[in-house]
């Protein structure tokens, strides 16, 4: 008979450790809780108000990828952003990175343009062949085509590019005589 009541007791969890379990338990609802909220909240601050549509510009020979994001505020023409990237394999989102930047373009009323760099998420080309002046070629076609579309307006286009390290850009102060 000891036998069988040591099998019952060892099968039941003591006083402590059901404690333990159900504090593990609280624990874990409460941080799926406040995961859940927290992505309610970046999901509802992030809505992207903004029509994106993925977009074709011909430039010599070669075809650019690329995304196209308009406000939905109504208004027939917008100014545009062109996002120029730097260097790397980046497609035009910048793997989604760039969404919240073009939505706060769009609070602005303004459309942002980008496209995949060459070799780049099916893109034609590879990048790492390119030079700067076919980048600058690039731009200036996205520019030129950016113009043609009834809902741009093609007084209004600016250049968006990451900032160079300060030491790429300064020059050496002069040697004094």
């Amino acid at each position: 008979m000891r036998t069988r009541e040591r099998a019952t007791t060892e099968q039941r969890p003591t006083r402590p450790r059901r404690r333990a379990l159900r504090l593990a338990a609280w624990s874990l609802a409460t941080v799926l809780a406040l995961s859940c909220c927290l992505g309610g909240i970046v999901t509802w601050r992030h809505s992207y108000d903004m029509h994106e549509e993925r977009v074709s510009i011909r430039h010599g020979g070669h075809v650019l990828h690329g995304a196209l994001t308009t406000p939905e505020d109504g208004h027939e023409r917008h100014g545009l952003v062109v996002y120029v990237h730097g260097d790397g394999a980046v497609d035009a989102t910048h793997d989604g990175g760039y969404r919240p930047m073009w939505e706060a373009n769009a609070e602005a009323g303004y459309a942002s343009l980008s496209w995949d760099k060459p070799g780049v998420a099916g893109a034609p080309g590879d990048w790492l062949e390119q030079s700067m002046q076919d980048r600058a070629e690039e731009v200036a076609a996205a520019i030129a085509w950016a113009r043609e579309r009834p809902d741009i307006d093609g007084d209004r286009i600016g250049l968006w590019g990451p900032a160079r390290r300060a030491g790429y850009c300064r020059r050496s102060p002069p040697k004094p005589r």
